[in-house]
């Protein structure tokens, strides 16, 4: 009765957010769930505006999926577990999934048919070692898998969509998930508390973000280990690869700025400051333009990768997090 209750007023209030006419075929819109006032702000990419909030709850989980046509995205309430699927063209809720756990990272399988929901935090316990699969065809919970390491958080996909990569970030290590049995089949030892990780275009490199450690542990796909580490910035938190695969990009949150590091050097090449603990990067497809959150300053730094200078800032919500890129149909 009571999640029934929330729901018809988040539906209530979702509804009548509708989207700017100004919006263009083609165009995109950015996604950032921010995770301390429980919204989601939406972007104007061609205008770099901000031009809505989705409302959730109190707080909203730290990742955020969209559908391979477009239509849906899959965020959720932290603590109560609660996977919400909203309309992009209309900002309504369309449904609510409830994990019953906590939820933390969210994301979607390339070819688009699985969203890994995952229940970690920063501490230590077994209710947090879990990871729900749900199947976008009809939009239900179709797997629990129990994590082989301690506190899952965000998860990357090879581009076939055949292996899953979740990061744990209270037992330094990666979980690898065949996605066609969804069951562990290895575990990857990485550094301190790894948080978010992503593949080399030829998805032969795994680059991970290990907080704790200010490094980026390079880990062969193939050999399934780690083998080498790059020293970051301090508080490694996000990681994008640049879309020629010459550049890791990372966001760290303790020094307050983004390192730039030469993969064939194995070196930081340049750092950005940014306003305020930069959290996550993302990548605008089909461009040079990158998009960081920055979690104290609460707003978006937008940067070029061929000056690598910030031109631009988008003020948001609170405790801002992942940043989810939808092209308008």
């Amino acid at each position: 009765m009571k999640y029934r209750l929330i729901l018809i007023m988040l539906v209530i209030i979702a509804a009548s957010l509708v989207y700017s006419n100004t919006i263009r075929e083609g165009e995109y819109l950015a996604y950032v769930p921010n995770a301390g006032d429980g919204s989601i702000s939406v972007i104007d990419v061609s205008s770099s505006k901000l031009i809505d909030e989705i409302k959730i709850g109190d707080s909203v989980s730290h990742g955020i999926a969209v559908s391979k046509d477009g239509q849906k995205i899959y965020t959720g309430n932290l603590e109560d577990g609660m996977v919400f699927i909203v309309d992009v063209k209309s900002g309504a809720i369309l449904d609510t999934l409830d994990t019953g756990r906590n939820l933390h990272g969210i994301d979607i399988t390339p070819d688009g048919k699985y969203i890994f929901a995952t229940s970690g935090d920063l501490q230590e316990g077994e209710q947090f070692n879990y990871i729900n699969i749900i199947d976008t065809r009809d939009d239900r919970i179709i797997k629990t898998i129990e994590s082989n390491g301690k506190s899952p958080s965000h998860i990357d996909f090879t581009k076939d969509s055949k292996f899953a990569f979740i990061n744990n970030v209270m037992s330094a290590n990666i979980s690898v998930v065949d996605v066609e049995s969804l069951e562990v089949v290895s575990t990857i030892n990485v550094g301190e508390m790894p948080n978010e990780s992503e593949l080399s275009p030829d998805d032969k490199y795994l680059y991970v973000a290990n907080v704790q450690d200010g490094t980026v542990s390079v880990v062969d796909i193939k050999k399934g280990t780690e083998v080498d580490t790059i020293e970051a910035g301090e508080g490694t938190h996000g990681v994008a690869v640049s879309n020629d695969g010459k550049v890791i990009l990372t966001t760290n949150r303790f020094s307050n700025d983004i390192s730039v590091i030469d993969i064939d050097k194995k070196q930081i090449i340049r750092s950005i400051k940014t306003n305020g603990q930069a959290n996550h990067i993302s990548i605008l497809p089909n461009s040079d333009i990158a998009y960081v959150s920055n979690l104290e300053s609460e707003d978006i730094s937008i940067i070029d990768l061929k000056s690598y200078e910030v031109i631009d800032t988008i003020k948001i919500g609170k405790e801002p997090h992942e940043i989810e890129f939808v092209r308008i149909n």
